[in-house]
């Protein structure tokens, strides 16, 4: 017979629940202005008509939820989608983005389940930590941009607060969103981590290259993970 070590069962064991915190439901709108794409996961921008659904909750997310945009921008339907992850099932929230270039704009997407499959990620809640980004080939000209891509492997048991930094930047023509604080390109890194701190500051690298940031599109959304707890 297998004898487990505390240590692998420590690994194995989903955090401990209260009322209120099931469910991660990551809402990721997408947003177009016929020349390029906006992607927003957070519900709290300064750019309110942008803004998404996501929060944690006892109730699965099933529709998008997405600000209408505005000056020219509309939701671009087959990049919007609502990922709902049940912490019931895992430990570990893996976080992939997946980020695509064709040669002129860059289009981010975090989700595994989007209408349009060929740029989906790995995202996903399970007992394992994943150590490399998933992503879908693209298509219609759009390849992957390796230095903005990675998976970010966030232990649900390890703090009170999810905190999900968003980072845009802007080149003057055209705009990058990252979420994640381990990408190979670090001068655009956020700060998402798991803590026992609710974070209130976005944490944003400086950008490079003629990159800066776009102010009204970066916040970070703090999300409690035991909202009975006192």
């Amino acid at each position: 017979m297998a004898v487990l070590s505390l240590s692998a069962l420590g690994l194995t064991a989903a955090p401990a629940l209260a009322s209120g915190d099931r469910y991660v439901n990551l809402h990721q709108c997408v947003y177009t202005n016929g020349r390029f794409l906006y992607a927003n996961v957070l519900s709290n921008t300064p750019n309110t008509s942008f803004n998404t659904g996501t929060n944690i909750s006892d109730t699965r997310d099933t529709v998008a939820q997405c600000g209408r945009g505005t000056g020219g921008w509309r939701p671009d339907s087959p990049n919007v989608a609502v990922q709902s992850l049940d912490r019931v099932r895992g430990r570990f929230l893996n976080l992939h983005q997946c980020v695509y270039t064709n040669d002129r704009f860059l289009y981010t997407n975090v989700l595994s389940n989007t209408p349009n499959t060929s740029f989906n990620t790995g995202t996903n809640l399970t007992y394992t930590r994943d150590t490399a980004a998933r992503c879908g080939p693209g298509t219609g000209g759009w390849r992957l941009d390796s230095p903005n891509v990675a998976v970010q492997s966030l232990d649900l048991a390890g703090g009170r607060f999810l905190n999900l930094h968003q980072c845009v930047y802007t080149n003057g023509s055209s705009l990058y969103t990252n979420v994640l604080s381990n990408t190979p390109n670090t001068s655009f890194n956020t700060g998402t981590n798991i803590s026992n701190r609710r974070d209130t500051v976005a944490k944003c690298g400086p950008g490079t290259g003629g990159w800066r940031l776009d102010s009204p599109n970066v916040a970070v959304q703090s999300l409690d993970l035991a909202p009975g707890a006192p």
